[in-house]
């Protein structure tokens, strides 16, 4: 009989949004983040290892993992369960409906971005059966950029215990993309908002800029996936919806700043923004500098 299975009621059973199984040890978490819609649909988990182990998977949905620690020259991976996307850069797709186990030697640390069926669905916007799945690392940039946004993922998560929701949905969104195609031809390759559903989402932008805005809700109002609207609204303005909001919000601190329409805590609420800091970290990353030196700076 396997060891593997000979020692489950040994240890610990776990499950995210896209699988479930086994682990040899409990990792410390740096990060544990659950979609924040009611339901966990999509995980993001930042771990590490103190020593050799194991873990067991049964995939549902999808999961994207990257390494961020070698695991050791002994680290063997399943590959009925797991396409090494990357050697160098370490990333794994994990696709629906498969099983196997991972073993590593040695500490060892990741990412995983774990996605339900109901959201590869959802934000593919296309059922499971038409989705294929990346299986091979031939274009090493996209690798790179697609461990690079998990790495963004756990640097959001662990700067800001409430993070933008259009942020995150739009990096979530980033790695589905990066790793899956859809079989069937359908809407086109490179989509445009009309200009009716254009005005309707930029006006819910403006009326909405001081809440929380998110990609379900801007998809909605014009009738579309999730996955298709942030396409569609990049092709046809020029942005992601993300860079849009931040760019509306950066304008209306800056004009609430020079009517002296209260203190920064009161403008960055009145603009959107959770705080005056991370008003002005947009502000230094947006235009270079604090939120009062670049009016100083117009006024001159």
């Amino acid at each position: 009989m396997d060891s593997t299975a000979e020692s489950l009621s040994e240890t610990i059973a776990y499950a995210t949004s896209g699988s479930s199984g086994h682990l040899s040890d409990r990792p410390e978490l740096t990060c544990y983040a659950p979609s924040a819609r009611g339901r966990p649909e999509i995980t993001f988990i930042d771990f590490r290892f103190a020593d050799g182990g194991w873990s067991t998977h049964a995939v549902t949905g999808l999961e994207v993992a990257a390494s961020t620690q070698p695991a050791g020259a002994d680290h063997a991976v399943d590959y009925e369960i797991a396409a090494r996307l990357s050697e160098r850069e370490g990333l794994l797709v994990r696709r629906p409906g498969l099983n196997g186990t991972t073993r590593w030697v040695g500490p060892y640390s990741g990412r995983v971005l774990s996605f339900s069926a109901a959201a590869v669905e959802r934000l593919a916007d296309a059922p499971i059966g038409r989705i294929a799945f990346a299986t091979d690392g031939s274009d090493l940039r996209v690798c790179r950029s697609t461990c690079h946004i998990l790495s963004a993922l756990s640097c959001v998560h662990q700067d800001d215990p409430s993070p933008d929701p259009l942020l995150i949905e739009s990096l979530h969104l980033a790695v589905l993309r990066s790793v899956i195609a859809i079989r069937a031809p359908g809407r086109s390759a490179d989509p445009d908002l009309s200009v009716s559903q254009a005005g309707r989402a930029c006006a819910y932008i403006r009326e909405h800029l001081d809440q929380e805005i998110t990609v379900s809700a801007l998809a909605g109002i014009v009738g579309l996936s999730e996955g298709y609207f942030i396409r569609a609204f990049r092709q046809t303005t020029g942005v992601t919806p993300y860079q849009y909001i931040m760019r509306e919000r950066v304008d209306r601190a800056e004009a609430l700043i020079r009517s002296g329409a209260g203190s920064m805590a009161e403008v960055a609420a009145r603009s959107g923004f959770t705080s005056a800091s991370a008003m002005s970290r947009t502000f230094r990353k947006l235009v270079g500098r604090s939120p009062t030196g670049r009016t100083a700076g117009r006024r001159a």
